[in-house]
């Protein structure tokens, strides 16, 4: 059984594993398959009968090219980092590149 915090990550995973499934034509088999899991562990983590293993975790922010951090601690800009094709959004960037420039 997942706690509070396991469950909201299981939840940000779903996410991720639906804009996979849209923009790669990802099967919860490919995913698995990538991830080096059995599709009935996949079942279990993702249903909360049991916690993602943090080595998955990693594998699965390398195949989705998104930080850890991201999948750990909120899930508010990972649909922005999809339709970006970037790995972490940094909110002030432009700022950034213009305080760069001066």
């Amino acid at each position: 059984m997942q706690t509070p915090e396991e469950y909201e990550v299981t939840l940000r995973i779903r996410e991720l594993l639906k804009e996979l499934k849209k923009r790669k034509g990802y099967t919860k088999k490919t995913v698995s398959q990538k991830l080096g899991i059995g599709l009935t562990t996949l079942d279990d983590y993702l249903n909360g009968t049991s916690s993602f293993r943090l080595g998955t975790l990693i594998k699965l922010s390398e195949i989705c090219r998104i930080q850890l951090s991201d999948i750990l601690e909120g899930a508010g800009h990972i649909a922005k980092s999809y339709e970006q094709g970037t790995k972490k959004i940094e909110p002030d960037t432009e700022s950034n590149e213009q305080r760069e420039s001066n």
